[in-house]
């Protein structure tokens, strides 16, 4: 088992959505990466993890959604309660930045061999189940995307992504059917 909490990397927040419809899960091919993955992105200042979902998924599909509420959620007048993610992980962003870091004790050395923007090291990934909030029809931003399709289950093994990658989309699947029966 791997335990990426141990070390002390700068890590930065992020957040992603799964859309499902039709027994199919929404992924986009991420340019820099090459992989196909839930849209989503770096948490902005001030912001919650669950909006950052929505406002990447805005960005990088066109369509408007919404985390699902799922978990305890409850009136109360002393706490608001979010949306749930499905997920969540840390992992390796940029070894390299971190071992760079590391290696040298001169901030001029460590700022120039950065080699992925914002300087983060791992990231903390928190994963949505998403609502549509509208239309499903898609735009894909090319800028940040070579892709944007719809998957099934079984289509998933066949596409350029990693494992773990195939189990948050196939965990949103089985959630998406547990919750649209409620």
């Amino acid at each position: 088992m791997i335990d990426l909490q141990h070390f002390q990397a700068k890590t930065c927040l992020t957040a992603a959505g799964f859309l499902v419809a039709d027994e199919k899960v929404l992924l986009v091919k991420h340019k820099k990466l090459k992989m196909w993955l839930a849209p989503g992105g770096h948490t902005e200042e001030d912001e919650l993890p669950h909006q950052t979902a929505e406002r990447e998924f805005w960005e990088e599909t066109g369509i408007k959604v919404k985390a699902a509420p799922i978990g305890i959620l409850r009136d109360s007048t002393t706490s608001q309660y979010l949306p749930t993610p499905i997920t969540s992980n840390i992992h390796w962003v940029s070894k390299e930045n971190f071992d760079s870091r590391l290696a040298s004790e001169d901030h001029e050395k460590r700022v120039s061999t950065k080699l992925w923007p914002k300087g983060c090291e791992q990231h903390l990934g928190f994963l949505y189940l998403m609502e549509a909030v509208g239309s499903i029809e898609f735009t894909q931003n090319v800028e940040e995307t070579d892709g944007i399709a719809w998957f099934s289950d079984s289509e998933l093994d066949e596409i350029e992504t990693i494992d773990d990658i195939r189990a948050e989309a196939r965990l949103a699947l089985k959630i998406a059917r547990e919750y649209a029966k409620k």
